[in-house]
């Protein structure tokens, strides 16, 4: 294994450079993977590469960012394992559930924790797996409605984290899944993968939803489900402006709540393998563009213009 690995790093607003590092070395309770695929996390990119932080506009982020940040979701082969590791072995497929500590993974290598991997069944390739931890967070948000069988669903934005959540929520039972975005180019891909229906939010007429997900984060997007939804609106999406909850939606009980992160359990790793093996959840269409390293720029731009939904990299071969 090689001693010697590269990473991206972004050094200011729109800079960045590809720098060398040392191979880490895993402590007790780490396990370490050569990372075969990475993919954006929109959001993230955007701002940390255009100098804004992720959670509050007003300021930039501290440059130079930690190396291969604010690269996440990847997805690759465990090369070296601690001695407290008991989950794991050397040529376990593994992707990335979380990571919040140290150096990101647009990365050749990277260490993790037990509990931030999942390890993967032959049945679901690295490429499907890449954004298992997007995945994860969709799932999270989704719980929060409880018993979703039988109940219509909107979701606002049809972006990464609204595309699988469409497929989540057919996949747990809802009766109606609606997709909205104001992109006819969002909508029409969509429903040419025929996940479920996609429609401009200014073309749902006189329809009416049980449950309303917002994947936008923004209070437009909310105050349009707040309208069209009779039960319980969830916001996953970071929220920008203000929204207001009126006295009628009080009156009819309507239940607004933002997204509540939890610990992934035994049960939800069940839940999402099974969905992606078994229940034709479809992860790889959210990858749509492939760059290299190098030209991460362009990466950001694709993003920025929403010509790409989500660029992935190959750190084996893309920092050339």
């Amino acid at each position: 294994m090689k001693t010697k690995m590269k990473m991206l790093q972004i050094t200011g607003s729109g800079e960045y450079a590809i720098v060398s590092a040392d191979v880490p070395e895993v402590k007790d309770h780490e396990v370490l993977v050569e990372i075969d695929i990475v993919a954006t996390c929109p959001r993230w990119d955007i701002n940390m590469l255009g100098g804004k932080d992720m959670f509050d506009y007003s300021k930039a982020p501290e440059y130079p960012l930690p190396p291969g940040w604010p690269g996440h979701e990847a997805a690759g082969i465990v090369r070296a394992v601690g001695s407290g590791v008991v989950g794991f072995q050397v040529g376990d497929r593994v992707a990335a559930l979380e990571h919040i500590e140290g150096n990101g993974a647009y990365a050749e290598y990277l260490c993790y924790r037990e509990h931030e991997l999942i390890k993967l069944p032959d049945s679901i390739s690295l490429k499907q797996a890449v954004s298992f931890e997007l995945l994860k967070c969709v799932m999270i948000g989704l719980s929060q409605f409880g018993d979703m069988r039988g109940k219509s669903i909107v979701i606002s934005g049809l972006g990464p984290a609204g595309i699988l959540a469409m497929q989540t929520a057919r996949i747990w039972g809802a009766s109606e899944v609606i997709g909205v975005d104001l992109s006819e180019q969002r909508i029409d891909y969509v429903n040419e993968l025929g996940i479920g229906e996609a429609v401009h939010a200014d073309k749902l007429g006189s329809r009416r939803f049980d449950l309303g997900y917002d994947c936008v984060g923004a209070a437009p997007s909310v105050q349009t489900l707040l309208r069209i939804v009779d039960r319980h609106v969830v916001i996953f999406g970071v929220l920008r402006g203000t929204v207001q909850y009126e006295d009628h939606l009080w009156f009819k009980g309507v239940k607004l709540e933002s997204y509540q992160y939890r610990r992934f359990t035994v049960r939800d790793r069940e839940l999402l393998i099974d969905a992606v093996a078994n229940k034709g959840l479809d992860t790889e269409c959210i990858q749509t563009h492939h760059i290299p390293f190098t030209r991460y720029k362009e990466a950001v731009e694709l993003l920025k213009s929403q010509t790409a939904i989500k660029v992935h990299f190959y750190p084996g071969k893309d920092f050339v």
